[in-house]
């Protein structure tokens, strides 16, 4: 687990993803391989066959992160763009409630991050 400034820029790691619009809401499915993390974990993929592709659907307050994970937001813009764009009930408090999904998505490797340069 790692916790990023708020001047962290997440960018996204792949680019394989996809926009609908369902019900009105906008929602991102990402589609991205599985790798294993050690020799067990490869030993139990193919010993039980496990496919490695791997599906993410976002609602419409994940899409939004993932869209602003251009590598132009910084960890704070994307807090304030979640707030001025979603029902508060929902994402209260902000900034805790994007550091868990942002760390979720670096944990499977979806998003890394850069440090804002200075000046």
């Amino acid at each position: 687990m790692s916790a990023h400034a708020p001047g962290s820029i997440p960018i996204r790691t792949t680019d394989d993803w996809d926009v609908t619009t369902s019900d009105g809401d906008r929602r991102v499915t990402i589609t991205w391989t599985k790798s294993p993390r050690n020799r067990l974990d490869r030993f139990l993929f193919d010993l039980f066959g496990t496919s490695r592709e791997r599906e993410l659907t976002l609602d419409s307050v994940g899409t939004t992160v993932w869209q602003r994970c251009d590598g132009e937001h910084t960890v704070s813009e994307i807090a304030s763009i979640v707030a001025d764009e979603h029902d508060a009930d929902r994402v209260e408090p902000v900034d805790e409630t994007l550091a868990h999904f942002l760390m979720q998505l670096e944990e499977r490797d979806l998003i890394r991050f850069e440090d804002r340069p200075d000046g």
